[in-house]
């Protein structure tokens, strides 16, 4: 295991280096092998802020870990879309670009975590968790601005505040959206070496630098 030493240099910013030099990352699974991945601490800040919207019937991607983790008993019913068929948490199965078979209007609130960055049309995809979205329901969503690629073949995008602030101003009201990043420069280089939270202080990990995310939040209410 490689030692990580930090120090401060003028700039002010907490930099580190690794002992032994290599080209290669620390890590082959955002820091999984190692901890909890820095990406995940911001993301999980997000949903629990707004873990009052976590309510009635929800959809997850891929499994249900914020809806059960945040939603405690206000959730009345929880489904898992992926357009994968091998995946047996799911109870339905689709693409969400287009997902016909799920009814106008059926959700109070739709998670969306680390997704959109790998949907080829992704404006699709925002129009399609709207429809889906009851009236006053909430889409939370976080988009990845910084981050290793480790699905070569389905990494496509990364987002700013700027970009998201765009998209999603096109489908919902100004003022049904907060959008906001989370992240540092360090909490950035730890994350795309491999290093994990637990690699990182507390302090380190909660500071935010709007010129430095490492992911762009949204809250959109239909």
């Amino acid at each position: 295991r490689p030692i990580i030493r930090f120090f401060k240099p003028r700039s002010g910013y907490f930099l580190f280096h690794v002992t032994k030099k290599s080209v290669k990352t620390l890590s082959v699974s955002y820091g999984y092998d190692r901890g909890k991945p820095v990406d995940r601490f911001y993301i999980e800040s997000f949903i629990e802020k707004y873990a009052s919207d976590v309510k009635g019937s929800c959809l997850e991607i891929t499994d249900n870990t914020y809806t059960a983790k945040y939603g405690e008993n206000r959730v009345t019913k929880g489904d898992i879309l992926d357009i994968n068929r091998g995946n047996k948490q799911a109870n339905i199965y689709g693409d969400l670009q287009k997902i016909p078979h799920i009814k106008d209007n059926t959700y109070d609130c739709v998670i969306l975590t680390q997704t959109l960055m790998m949907i080829a049309d992704y404006e699709a995809a925002i129009r399609e968790c709207k429809r889906i979205l009851k009236p006053g329901g909430v889409l939370l969503v976080t988009l990845s601005t910084l981050s290793p690629v480790w699905n070569i073949k389905h990494h496509m995008w990364r987002f700013t505040k700027a970009s998201a602030d765009y998209v999603f101003g096109k489908y919902f009201p100004k003022q049904n959206l907060i959008i906001n990043t989370y992240g540092n420069a360090l909490a950035g280089q730890a994350f795309w070496v491999g290093m994990s939270q637990e690699d990182l202080t507390p302090g380190e990990l909660v500071y935010n630098d709007s010129y430095f995310p490492l992911i762009v939040t949204v809250r959109a209410k239909k």
